[in-house]
């Protein structure tokens, strides 16, 4: 029996060029041999016409399903519902825009036949944007080797996935994910195919610096405990300094050579009431994660079928 590979493309607000765009897609795929598709369109919550461009290429008869969210519930849910509702043998992920090239979909699907569960599509060099957006990436990259042990240089959402690895990873009982950080950390054998960024087929990217900041502070936390732990590590150094002023200022004070003034209070009343406000804000983030995952809401919510 032919094999069946699942493209899932999550999409917001891309109707400008979301219909060509999803025929480039097919029209690559199928240059792919002894394996059939299904592209699986998941609309993020668009306010345009997304969806009804999507919705159209099915009415022509292309494998094409389309799942539409009851609102914007971000990439990462976007990739979840993917996952779940996709039906093939293997998956590939890849964006709308065509910044992730399908014209590597024939080799992905050739590695994956000769044996690999999963195959990486790594940027050679990052896409183009603003100087303080690519020294935050950088920065974030580097942070999340240090923290979690796991370098994601490079990488991308453009994967291949066998069903075995998308079976585990929807096992996994975590509800707020990362989806490239999450596969990285499994550790399956892998490829990786590297390309180079195209120009965006229209538009520019929907991501805010405040955005981008509260993905990389939520996907830091996801992997590592280590923020915890420099809490403790800066409670132990305060005491210590506190201490040793302490003595200091008994010691001063016993010989008659203590001064007038409140200059050390005030410096240490400073210095300990932002720490202790710094160690409150790391712990209540990992509170409210926490206070996330026990609510066991759904992840995304999905529109009746218009189809």
């Amino acid at each position: 029996m032919q094999q069946c590979v699942s493209l899932i493309v999550p999409a917001h607000n891309e109707g400008a060029h979301i219909s060509q765009s999803l025929r480039t897609i097919l029209s690559e795929a199928r240059k792919a041999q002894n394996v059939r598709y299904e592209l699986l369109v998941v609309d993020d919550g668009s306010t345009d016409e997304t969806a009804t461009q999507a919705l159209a290429l099915a009415q022509e008869g292309e494998a094409v399903r389309v799942l539409s969210f009851t609102r914007n519930f971000g990439k990462e849910a976007a990739i979840q519902a993917g996952l779940e509702h996709a039906e093939g043998d293997a998956v590939i992920l890849l964006d709308a825009d065509l910044q992730h090239p399908p014209e590597l979909i024939p080799e992905m699907v050739r590695l994956w036949c000769a044996g690999l569960p999963v195959v990486h599509a790594v940027r050679t060099r990052p896409p183009e944007r603003r100087w303080g957006a690519d020294l935050s990436a950088r920065l974030f990259y580097w942070l999340f080797r240090r923290m979690a042990g796991i370098d994601l240089s490079g990488q991308c959402d453009y994967k291949l996935l066998d069903r075995e690895v998308v079976d585990a990873y929807l096992s996994w009982p975590e509800r707020q994910r990362f989806f490239r950080g999450l596969v990285s950390w499994a550790a399956y054998p892998s490829a990786s195919i590297p390309f180079s960024v195209p120009p965006r087929s229209s538009g520019q990217s929907r991501w805010s610096t405040l955005g981008l900041l509260r993905y990389a502070v939520t996907n830091l936390t996801s992997f590592s405990a280590l923020p915890l732990r420099l809490v403790a590590g800066l409670g132990l150094l305060t005491l210590v300094a506190g201490s040793a002023v302490g003595l200091h200022s008994l010691f001063l004070k016993l010989s008659g050579q203590a001064l007038d003034g409140f200059t050390t209070v005030i410096v240490l009343v400073s210095a300990l009431g932002g720490m202790t406000l710094l160690a409150l804000g790391i712990v209540g983030h990992y509170l409210s994660r926490i206070y996330e995952e026990i609510k066991g809401r759904p992840s995304y919510l999905i529109r009746p079928s218009r189809q």
